[in-house]
């Protein structure tokens, strides 16, 4: 039966989570995958019950304060999905100190003004770790929040390096694969397919995808490509204009599409309906296939994201995740950043099992030592300057005939920052 987030806050127990849908479990769903995944699995489980054995703090309260509708809806839920079943095994297993994990949560709906007051509401019920959406601009009140009262605060999957102590945010950290490495990936793989020129398409209305352009500008032109032009719009605006100009010239090997659903979305539609068939390149932005239905046929399109959510992905731990999601939520991941889910709690269970207490700054800094550490995301590193990663390797997909399928996961030569 298919799973319901609530937009009030959750409580989750022991044994099962509390939501306004059943959940399942059902070992039938993974099966010979589940073997595979048990090694992450298995790491989860161990690091809570050796914070049981030795840490004598307080149960882990975790605060969410994201989107599950709005613009960012699509790209919080997978994630959040992901957690709430990460957090249903530690539970299962004894949860933390010998308490459930709990789980306040608040939905956003994306609205920029509700951000602080959530984070304020879920920190006053108990919240000892804050969950925010995945962009830097949307989430930063709720995080400054958390800074203010020594708590850390954790964005599945923000990709501006900004979120992090080049934005203020000293106990902010990233579980995603940060703009760098993907856009430095989005250049190389352009290079590699023999694309020679290129035209960006930059929606301007948040930095992810500012950078992203730039990124890829940078690390396109060292390989010898050339951009040959730059078009720039706000989420929400048509490019037709923009595409009827690139169609009158000489047309480009590539056109990179620098957006965000559901602007983004229509981007593409708008270059296919402008009579052009270049290929076009994305980053995690434009992941998920809940888009390419308005597009007829889409093929020729690429995107560099975390990982294949259709279960063709490279990594078996991945594919089992992913199968395990569509038994309890009756549907595949939105996109594959679902793996930063369990990558967070990964995360904050193993900085807990080597600081002993929720102190923001402690943990912090605890993170701050990790050097490849094992999580469903891939291998995941931070330091006191950057409090995301960049050198995780990414998936490659295409989108072929309407359907979103898996070519390769690459991992950047060089990792150009903007």
């Amino acid at each position: 039966m298919r799973r319901r987030l609530m937009s009030i806050t959750v409580a989750i127990g022991a044994a099962s989570l509390i939501l306004s849908g059943c959940v399942s479990s059902d070992s039938e769903t993974a099966t010979d995958e589940t073997a595979a995944a048990e090694t992450s699995e298995e790491a989860v489980v161990e690091s809570a019950a050796e914070s049981e054995a030795e840490a004598t703090g307080e149960p882990l309260v975790l605060g969410i304060v994201q989107a599950g509708s709005g613009f960012m809806g699509p790209i919080d839920t997978p994630a959040r999905n992901a957690l709430l079943l990460e957090i249903e095994k530690v539970n299962a297993a004894g949860g933390v100190n010998g308490a459930p994990i709990a789980v306040e949560f608040i939905d956003t709906e994306t609205k920029f003004e509700r951000y602080a007051s959530a984070a304020e509401e879920v920190i006053g019920k108990g919240a000892n770790v804050l969950i925010v959406t995945c962009d830097y601009d949307v989430s930063a009140p709720a995080a400054l929040v958390a800074e203010g009262k020594n708590i850390l605060n954790i964005a599945p999957c923000i990709g501006d390096p900004i979120y992090g102590p080049a934005g203020g945010l000293n106990l902010g950290f990233s579980m995603g694969a940060g703009t760098p490495g993907e856009s430095s990936i989005m250049a190389e793989f352009a290079i590699k397919k023999g694309w020679k020129t290129a035209v960006l398409l930059e929606d301007t209305s948040i930095k992810y995808t500012q950078n992203q352009c730039k990124i890829f500008n940078t690390r396109f032109t060292e390989l010898g490509g050339t951009v040959t032009d730059t078009y720039q719009y706000v989420q929400g605006d048509s490019v037709k204009e923009s595409v009827s100009k690139i169609a009158a010239g000489d047309e480009p090997d590539l056109i990179v599409n620098c957006g965000y659903n559901p602007g983004g979305g229509t981007v593409a539609k708008e270059i296919r309906d402008g009579g052009l068939d270049t290929p076009i390149i994305s980053g995690f932005g434009m992941d998920g296939d809940f888009w390419v239905g308005a597009i007829p046929d889409l093929s020729d399109y690429y995107v560099v994201t975390y990982a294949a959510k259709n279960g063709d992905d490279s990594n078996p731990d991945v594919n089992a995740a992913a199968a395990e999601y569509e038994a309890a939520y009756g549907n595949a991941p939105d996109v594959g950043g679902f793996v930063t889910g369990a990558t967070t709690l990964q995360v904050i269970l193993e900085a807990y099992k080597q600081a002993g207490t929720w102190d923001g700054t402690t943990l912090a800094k605890t993170i701050e030592t990790f050097k490849d550490v094992p999580t469903l995301a891939g291998p995941t590193s931070f330091s006191p300057d950057l409090h995301i990663n960049v050198e995780r390797p990414m998936a490659v997909l295409e989108v072929v005939d309407g359907k979103l399928k898996f070519i390769e996961t690459v991992t950047a030569e060089k990792v150009v920052f903007p």
